[in-house]
């Protein structure tokens, strides 16, 4: 090929065409389960975090809502992703090497979110209760605006003065953990926030210093976002047998007694099953299809224990499941 500008033009809207069909291939789950906000500077300042909104009968003056108790921050981080093409490879007509490459790019273009979202998960199971515990993939312990991890045995619960420790979290087990999450509420338990969306930048002009040092064209995307936390009143971490369906339910039943800091019903996993999701690894795919798709699985039976016999399984189809090979 020679190369002309205009060649290389032609060349790289090929590329941007691939690095699309990558983007499209994978599949991504952060959209379901994450709450995704949209940023115009550097952090972003969630007031709202520390508590929901609730109605009371009108007597008197409105009284207002303390949003600003527990004010969560956020800061943007910049990623990128680049390579480097080579003109004698343009030149040779061999350029069709990078097409696996630039769609490779688009691939991960699409799941880091998820990258993001599952390794901030994944440090808050290594660390309960230890919020300066090792990172995961670079992303640290994630922190709730209570000031405990994610996933804590004492999460305090009540008004001001009279607080108590609520789990909500298993680890007394002895198996990887698996996760429940209530995805219903406008705020979810988790945050994707996006201040630059992915993109993908081109340097291809044939009077860059770079192609004239190394004869290196170069093609990269850029992005700028962060993943935190919401309410972890709406996620649920439990390292029990999910071999026991009974350890499935007493999950959901922990989930369903969370209270307000007033000492009312929560409501979590209260919503359509669409809006429900158990995340488990890759270890605990087989269970957690058995689960939510059998019609008939092991049930529970004497103090607790799976039964001999097999009978109908009454938690198919309460939850989506998500298999995560980052957790």
């Amino acid at each position: 090929m020679e190369l002309s500008a205009a060649n290389i033009s032609s060349l790289f809207t090929g590329f941007a065409m691939d690095f699309q069909r990558g983007f499209d291939m994978p599949p991504s789950y952060y959209a379901q389960i994450a709450s995704l906000t949209k940023s115009s500077t550097a952090q972003n300042i969630y007031p709202f975090m520390g508590r929901t909104t609730a109605f009371r009968e009108w007597f008197g003056e409105r009284e207002i809502q303390n949003l600003e108790a527990h004010a969560y921050t956020l800061i943007n981080k910049h990623f990128e992703d680049t390579i480097g093409i080579d003109l004698d490879k343009i030149s040779d007509d061999t350029h069709g090497v990078y097409e696996p490459m630039v769609m490779q790019l688009g691939w991960d273009a699409k799941v880091h979110p998820d990258f993001l979202l599952f390794s901030m998960i994944k440090a808050a199971l290594n660390n309960v209760d230890a919020p300066a515990g090792s990172p995961v993939n670079g992303v640290p312990v994630p922190v709730c605006y209570d000031g405990k991890t994610l996933f804590s045995a004492a999460h305090p619960v009540g008004l001001a003065g009279n607080t108590s420790g609520v789990a909500n979290v298993y680890t007394s087990g002895e198996l990887p953990y698996w996760i429940l999450i209530d995805a219903s509420r406008p705020i979810r338990p988790l945050i994707y926030q996006e201040r630059q969306p992915y993109r993908m930048v081109q340097m291809n002009a044939l009077t860059d210093e770079e192609v004239f040092k190394h004869k290196m064209l170069r093609l990269g995307v850029d992005g700028r976002c962060n993943v935190g936390v919401g309410l972890w009143q709406l996620i649920y971490a439990s390292n029990a047998d999910l071999s026991n369906p009974a350890n499935y339910g007493a999950a959901v039943s922990a989930m369903e007694q969370f209270k307000t800091d007033a000492g009312l019903p929560f409501g979590t996993w209260s919503g359509p099953p669409s809006s429900k999701f158990l995340v488990v690894p890759t270890s605990l795919r087989e269970l957690g299809m058995q689960l939510l798709a059998s019609e008939f699985g092991a049930i529970e039976g004497a103090s607790g224990a799976v039964a001999a016999v097999p009978g109908t399984n009454i938690w198919k189809g309460t939850a989506t499941l998500i298999v995560s090979q980052y957790l």
